[in-house]
């Protein structure tokens, strides 16, 4: 048996769960029943991931598909997944989020936190949201980004995601990891910019790119999505060519 970890593990293959490195996310796969000795494969990183319109106690919000792939819903009838997985009209609550402080921040501001319930409304595709940036000039955001814009349009508080077309919207505040923050400022959008949403259009097609993403499936369907630090925190034991060829033989 050839140990790696999971970042180096084969797409497609049966892999077992050796051991988890950082305590952490060991305690976060326990919770959706993925244990050492636990049998997973590594899937094609090219899977497309769909952004996703949530209900909960405190109204809709959109979520972008690296956001929503990254919290696992405990749904009524006992299954855990994703919330890109779900179906529209699946009921459950927010069972935990696969990702830093950063995340879990972004999702507690638009009122997603552990254990609030929560329903998928629909899956949506990838749109583009055409925007100007008053005093500036156009740019192109992705739904992942406009869904993580919060401010307001008059006394309404919501995503830019939610914004109605020709209405001024005022940024309060960008959420999201350092990365997404970083995108979405080289566009210009700063909190105390006032945006106006022009158009909303079907994206171009893309796949993310090899090695942005890991995204690792239970025995029992759940797919999960792991940052690339994380990976190499599982190690996954697989057969190696020699060992394949004698099971083959016996």
């Amino acid at each position: 048996m050839i140990h790696a970890s999971f970042a180096d593990a084969p797409c497609g293959k049966p892999l077992r769960v050796e051991r988890i490195v950082e305590p952490l996310l060991e305690e976060r796969l326990a919770r959706m029943g993925i244990f050492p000795a636990s049998e997973v494969t590594r899937l094609d990183g090219d899977a497309d991931l769909h952004a996703v319109r949530v209900r909960s106690a405190r109204g809709e919000v959109v979520l972008g598909g690296g956001m929503g792939g990254k919290v696992v819903a405990h749904l009524d009838d006992g299954r855990m997944l994703p919330l890109t997985d779900l179906k529209p009209g699946e009921r459950g609550h927010v069972e935990t989020v696969n990702g830093g402080t950063e995340l879990t921040e972004a999702l507690a501001a638009l009122g997603l936190e552990s254990d609030e319930e929560i329903e998928l409304v629909r899956r949506l595709p990838s749109m583009e949201y055409v925007t100007l940036v008053l005093g500036r000039g156009r740019v192109r955001l992705s739904e992942g980004m406009a869904a993580k814009i919060l401010g307001r349009m008059g006394d309404l508080e919501c995503q830019f995601a939610n914004a109605r077309a020709g209405v001024d919207f005022q940024v309060e505040r960008i959420i999201g990891g350092q990365r997404a923050r970083r995108a979405i400022a080289s566009l210009g959008v700063h909190p105390g910019e006032a945006l106006r949403l022009l158009a909303v259009e079907k994206a171009p097609h893309y796949r993310l790119a090899a090695g942005e993403r890991f995204i690792l499936c239970s025995a029992e369907g759940l797919r999960l999505f792991l940052r690339p630090e994380q990976a190499g925190q599982v190690i996954v034991g697989f057969a190696g060519t020699k060992e394949r060829d004698n099971e083959e033989r016996a």
